[in-house]
């Protein structure tokens, strides 16, 4: 099993995808659909709905916009330079997943469960990210929020130079152990949710007019 290094200290399991035992899907998206080993490499499924299972999978380039997968298993499946904006994504269950290069904007992702799920280089403007339950870690790196939202259980979640300039957090239920320490904070909204969550001394200085407003104190 491949693991990708996080920090000194942690590491997360990664995606097991066997490029050669890969068979090419060209058709349309099943509504109800279970696909093992597959590559969806420039497959067009915008706009189009089902429900079902992805494993041991890889797409790339691919258009998935306006797309709903509800209820959708993903386990061992790579997704990379493809388009989710859009999208919904309910009742997910995520294991060993990684997302990257991708367009995220207004990206609906309800998260049942997730663990293992990184997702890395993507403009996520917009976007609603929840989740329910996180057994594993859960890496945002180098991904931008701009007004994007966040809800539910974000304890196992990392965050890596990362923006969110206008992102509501408001609706975060959990936020114990949430690492947010190599991000910028300017601009985030709901800082009262993010109690537990992990930031540096610079950081609280930054940000220290937001939290005394969310506090309920009156700048004068």
């Amino acid at each position: 099993m491949k693991f990708r290094k996080i920090d000194d200290d942690r590491s997360m399991r990664r995606p097991v995808v066997e490029a050669e035992r890969l068979v090419a899907l060209t058709d349309d998206l099943d509504f109800d659909f279970e696909y093992s080993e597959r590559l969806l490499k420039d497959a067009d499924w915008s706009e189009q709905s089902g429900d079902g299972i992805l494993e041991s999978s890889a797409v790339k380039n691919a258009n998935l916009a306006g797309a709903a997968l509800s209820p959708l298993e993903i386990v061992d499946v790579t997704v990379d330079r493809s388009v989710l904006s859009n999208g919904r994504w309910e009742q997910v269950t995520a294991r060993r997943v990684e997302i990257t290069d991708s367009q995220l904007v207004g990206w609906q992702a309800q998260f049942s469960m997730a663990t293992d799920v990184y997702i890395a280089d993507c403009r996520a403007d917009f976007a609603g990210i929840s989740i329910g339950t996180a057994k594993g870690a859960v890496v945002f790196e180098r991904c931008r929020f701009m007004n994007a939202s966040f809800l539910g259980d974000l304890s196992k979640a990392v965050f890596i130079d990362c923006a969110f300039p206008g992102a509501d957090f408001a609706r975060v239920a959990k936020a114990q152990g949430c690492d947010m320490r190599r991000s910028d904070l300017s601009g985030v909204s709901g800082l009262m949710s993010l109690k537990g969550a992990l930031i540096t001394a610079d950081q609280a200085v930054e940000i220290a007019g937001e939290l005394a407003v969310a506090a309920g104190f009156k700048l004068a």
